[in-house]
């Protein structure tokens, strides 16, 4: 306490008279839904140097504001500096946006907390004691209605020969950085075709797949927002053709692409367009381009890893079924080693064009601008319903219930039974159906580089993933020792059939789950009409006595034709929603994926496990039962504050497409574990164990 009243009240006085203390921010301004400052990186300025400055947006949960090119509405933020004589400011430096869809409409932007950087020059010979820096700034921001906003900010920073960087905004500025695009030294070249922008890329090192990165066009108004381009190897490097946007009118004289690659590193492409459209000249010479997620193989490697991965799928639960019809085949011949060389030929002739037919399939869509992936096939209800169809048939002639013996009733059956070259030709299409849902070992990184090469390499990779799936059953006719320790043909025979009968129908039961998960449970029930309608038919035609009845032949061609219809009209009698609609089936403490909470809990700092599955991955369901959905692993991921994430790919989304791309995939499952901090992410093994996953969070 002073001991003289008159003392106190000069030091207080002096107290509230001295100048507030320089500051390296501004107050923060409160607008709608937004919180914004600007601040400066340094504690002080320094004479002759540059000092960087930052808008520092906070944003209400689901609002945002826009990047430079805005999508398909917006504006972008706008930032104007009044600074004095001789200091000069630079244009906004601007991270990659994140991308925001409502309905058709796609937006490029920022969410949460961001802070845009822009750079001042302070000229050598400054010389007052501080610097004044005034900015007013303007932007629209958007949940679903817009808000246009506006702020005025005012802070002074005292001058000096060294500065600290000022703690309280480091992060922000570091993680602006770290967003903002590396210019690319390879070659891009933009030219008008009639309705896209054709791009190609040269001087990307061979292991980079920009088929793999999110694009995000700098240019407005010359690129579809909503689209991405569909990328292929040339002879000199990529190509691809991107939508032109509506509003379209010509190719301005230079054109700029962002692209984020899997590791969240940005890369900025420039064209400059030189005279009329389509004749092109690059904005950079031709340099390796360094990252990429793509896995650096060659096409040996990529070929031994498909046949390994063939030949592991033999073990999923998927391809059971199949091998137990293919199990009767074979002991059927077990005393004739040439009538198993020739089983075992056309079992794998069956294989291999199937997965050359599926292949092509897929590249041929892909080509065509459609976001598809392995197992593309069993996202379509219709095909699910048609193969649960298949299967029951299947699984009533193992138990007995009929025998083929009509001309067209009979074909699906005559397809996969029997001895003959036919049959084991079916058997084997039949194989790659089924073993769609699983993913082996290796077989995941195979495929992800097959589909981003030329269509020669990516067939000569389904080549090498058919010959691994149908080597044991053609190594069975050139392996004596193998044909040797088959059991002999026998009475057994009959019961161990109708035994097998047992996992057709288990898997008829996945199918109909798959196609309820697609559709619904009305979905479903007709379905299960569908196969009683058909059940109703095969037995009508398994009573051969009978069957010599007029009545009885009209009543089975009335079931079969009553299956036939309920079948055709299944889609339109429980119409799949679109893939937009479903909401993830999630489990316990997981959230659905998308990638705009990704980004959010990314900028929040927080550790993230996003896991990609379908329902009809037999792979993904049994990697949740025995690792993700055990306490050893909840455990883990409550312990280290772990945000889970489930993306649902069993109905086509080309968001997740996209993402699975991203880390060198085609199918599912993914499993992507991002540590907190902004690290770069880590990819699981498409086979979790509990432990395996659990050690992995602890690592982080």
């Amino acid at each position: 306490m002073y001991k003289s009243p008159l003392l106190a009240m000069a030091i207080l006085l002096i107290a509230l008279l001295a100048p507030a203390p320089a500051s390296a921010a501004s107050p923060a301004v409160r607008t709608d839904h937004l919180q914004s400052r600007l601040v400066a990186e340094a504690t002080a300025a320094v004479p002759g140097a540059r000092l960087t400055l930052g808008l520092l947006l906070e944003h209400d949960p689901h609002w945002h504001t826009y990047w430079r090119n805005p999508g398909d509405s917006g504006l972008p933020t706008e930032l104007e500096l009044t600074l004095p004589n001789g200091v000069t400011a630079e244009p906004i430096e601007w991270p990659h946006p994140q991308r925001f869809e409502l309905a058709d409409i796609v937006n490029f932007g920022y969410g949460e907390r961001r802070l845009l950087p822009v750079s001042i020059v302070i000229p050598a010979d400054y010389a007052a004691d501080a610097l004044p820096v005034r900015a007013a700034a303007n932007w629209l921001i958007c949940e679903v209605e817009c808000i246009p906003g506006k702020a005025e900010y005012a802070f002074e920073l005292p001058v000096a020969p060294t500065a600290d960087a000022d703690p309280r905004w480091a992060d922000d500025f570091a993680a602006a950085r770290a967003g903002l695009p590396v210019v690319s030294a390879a070659t891009l070249a933009v030219a008008e075709d009639a309705d896209a922008i054709a791009l190609a890329v040269s001087g990307l090192d061979a292991a980079v797949a920009p088929a793999q990165w999110q694009w995000f066009p700098e240019t407005p108004e010359v690129f579809a927002n909503g689209a991405q381009p569909q990328w292929q190897r040339a002879a000199d490097g990529w190509q691809a053709r991107w939508p032109k946007s509506e509003y379209f009118t010509a190719l301005p004289a230079e054109v700029a692409l962002v692209a984020v690659d899997g590791d969240g590193t940005a890369w900025r492409f420039a064209a400059g367009v030189a005279g009329t459209a389509g004749s092109v000249a690059s904005s950079a010479p031709a340099a390796p381009l360094p990252g990429g997620v793509a896995t650096p193989l060659g096409l040996l490697a990529a070929l031994v890893l498909a046949f390994l991965g063939g030949l592991v799928l033999n073990l999923m639960p998927c391809v059971f079924p199949v091998l137990s019809i293919k199990a009767m085949s074979a002991l059927r011949s077990a005393d004739d080693r040439a009538e198993l060389r020739r089983h075992g030929g056309w079992y794998t002739l069956g294989v291999v064009a199937t997965f050359l037919l599926l292949a092509g399939v897929l590249l041929a869509l892909r080509a065509g601008g459609e976001q598809l992936g392995w197992g593309f096939q069993l996202q379509e209800p219709r095909f699910v319903a048609g193969v649960a169809l298949l299967l029951f048939a299947m699984a009533l002639s193992f138990s007995g219930v009929w025998e083929f013996g009509g001309r067209i009733a009979g074909t699906g059956q005559r397809l996969t039974e029997g001895n003959g070259a036919r049959a084991a030709f079916f058997t084997g299409a039949l194989a790659v159906v089924v073993a769609s849902p699983c993913t082996a070992p290796f077989m995941g990184t195979a495929l992800g580089w097959a589909l981003a090469q030329p269509a020669y390499a990516a067939l000569a990779v389904f080549v090498a993933l058919g010959l691994g799936l149908a080597a044991p059953m053609l190594l069975l006719g050139f392996v004596p020792a193998l044909a040797r320790a088959l059991p002999r043909p026998g009475p057994w025979l009959e019961g161990f059939r109708q035994l097998l009968a047992f996992p057709l129908y288990l898997t008829v039961v996945w199918l109909l789950w798959v196609y309820g998960e697609q559709t619904s449970p009305l979905g479903m029930a007709w379905l299960l009409a569908a196969l009683t309608a058909l059940a109703f038919a095969l037995w009508l035609l398994g009573r051969r006595p009978a069957m010599r009845s007029p009545r009885f032949r009209a009543a089975a061609a009335i079931a079969s034709a009553a299956a036939l219809v309920v079948a055709l009209g299944l889609p339109l009698s429980a119409s799949a929603p679109a893939a937009a609609d479903v909401q993830p089936t999630t489990d316990a403490g997981s959230e659905p994926w998308s990638e705009q909470r990704l980004a959010e809990l990314r900028a929040a700092n927080r550790p993230v496990l996003v896991n990609m599955t379908a329902a009809w991955c037999v792979t993904c369901l049994a990697n949740e039962r025995v690792a993700l959905s055990t306490d050893t692993v909840r455990d883990a991921l409550a312990a280290h504050d772990v945000a889970y994430l489930k993306g649902d790919w069993t109905r086509n989304d080309e968001a997740i497409t996209r993402y699975l791309q991203r880390y060198g995939r085609n199918g599912v499952p993914l499993y992507v574990l991002y540590p907190a901090g902004g690290g770069a992410p880590r990819v699981l093994p498409q086979l979790l164990t509990a432990d395996g996953v659990a050690d992995a969070i602890r690592s982080m």
